[in-house]
């Protein structure tokens, strides 16, 4: 006779179990899973669904796995300006669709309607849904609204010298490091994690928006006129 291990060789290293069932807890979320259900990542015990948050904060160089408050507040501001972005696009679109509703209830008062009034304020009631649907998107942080979003910037850089510089800024919230983060799925998860961190708008992004605001309503005004 002789010792098992001897004839078997060394053991391999195995997750965790719970109770003697098998089953391994999640390092991410600490939920319990069976033990085919657990995946090894950089030496934990990670579920299928926490992998995208485990991956990110590999990359994040987020060494704690339980810290997820350490990316939210390293992205809070971030997270903050697009939603502003998003306000901003949610106020561009009532006003956007007031005009249109204006330009149609013009045009069907008039002695003699006008087909061009009318397509002209379909069009603009068009485009209001589709900003208050982007502006909606950002403020949720949906990913199709950064192509959605950053097709209206690139074309606002035409806006010599105040678009191009508002815009160029938006863009960068965008499609930064920091946007794609912001824009993931495990940034999503990081937001579950910690409810208790609010965002607070930058007193610099307050300005830009105020001033983005002021010029909209003398467009929308002088439209209407």
């Amino acid at each position: 006779w002789q010792p098992y291990h001897e004839v078997a060789g060394p053991r391999r290293a195995v997750p965790p179990a719970v109770s003697g069932t098998g089953d391994g807890g999640c390092s991410e979320c600490g939920r319990i899973f069976p033990a085919e259900d657990i995946i090894r990542l950089a030496g934990r015990n990670v579920c299928a669904q926490c992998k995208p948050l485990a991956t990110q904060k590999m990359l994040e160089g987020v060494t704690n796995p339980n810290d997820a408050e350490q990316i939210r507040k390293e992205h809070i501001k971030h997270e903050a300006s697009v939603k502003s972005i998003g306000l901003l696009y949610l106020v561009a679109g009532v006003l956007l669709l007031l005009g249109g509703l204006t330009r149609i209830a013009i045009g069907f008062s008039a002695v003699a309607p006008t087909s061009e009034g009318l397509v002209l304020g379909i069009g603009f009631v068009a485009l209001a849904a589709l900003q208050i649907a982007i502006g909606l998107g950002l403020r949720r942080l949906k990913p199709w609204t950064r192509v959605a979003a950053g097709i209206f910037s690139g074309l606002g850089l035409l806006a010599i010298p105040l678009g191009t510089i508002i815009n160029a800024y938006i863009l960068y919230l965008l499609f930064s490091k920091k946007g794609t983060m912001v824009f993931s799925e495990a940034y999503q998860q990081v937001i579950a994690q910690t409810p208790q961190i609010k965002n607070r708008t930058p007193i610099v992004l307050w300005i830009v928006l105020i001033l983005l605001l002021l010029i909209m309503v003398v467009i929308a005004v002088l439209g209407v006129g």
